[in-house]
């Protein structure tokens, strides 16, 4: 994958937004790496074009679309609910950052009728390369639960 300079440019912009250590955090409360995030979003890009998942093609909710991709990789096993709840997260930092809009749902962006596939497979591709450069190197372990040890 090659990364453009208007790209690199969008993650740099949304740098801010990717800092923040709860960025980074999944719904089970693990801490997820970048490079899981991205492996997790390459996936899915690979199979939306590999399978030509073009938005304009294809109804909302049609199971064709960025959030049907990310699960069906995280089924196959690249990813799992923290790294998509993640990938989910930068996405919409980088479209905030994108369109300046103070709230972007990724899933409602990727289904607007003017949308194309390229615009979608540049939005997985920066969101994996956002992830690499701004996500963590290393996932700290969450401590085992113990009776009585309390939560």
């Amino acid at each position: 994958m090659t990364t453009t300079p208007h790209e690199v440019d969008l993650i740099e912009r949304s740098a801010s937004a990717l800092a923040s250590p709860r960025q980074w955090f999944g719904m089970s409360g693990h801490l997820v790496t970048g490079e899981c995030v991205a492996l997790h979003v390459e996936a899915a890009a690979r199979l939306m074009e590999r399978e030509n998942w073009d938005p304009q093609m294809y109804a909302p909710f049609s199971g064709r679309h960025i959030r049907d991709a990310l699960e069906s990789a995280r089924l196959d096993g690249a990813g799992d609910a923290d790294t998509q709840y993640v990938a989910r997260t930068v996405m919409e930092a980088l479209l905030r950052t994108y369109t300046g809009a103070p709230y972007v749902d990724y899933e409602v962006w990727s289904e607007h009728s003017s949308r194309t596939l390229a615009e979608v497979l540049t939005l997985l591709r920066t969101t994996a390369e956002a992830a690499r450069r701004h996500g963590p190197a290393l996932a700290r372990p969450v401590p085992p639960l113990t009776p009585g040890g309390g939560i």
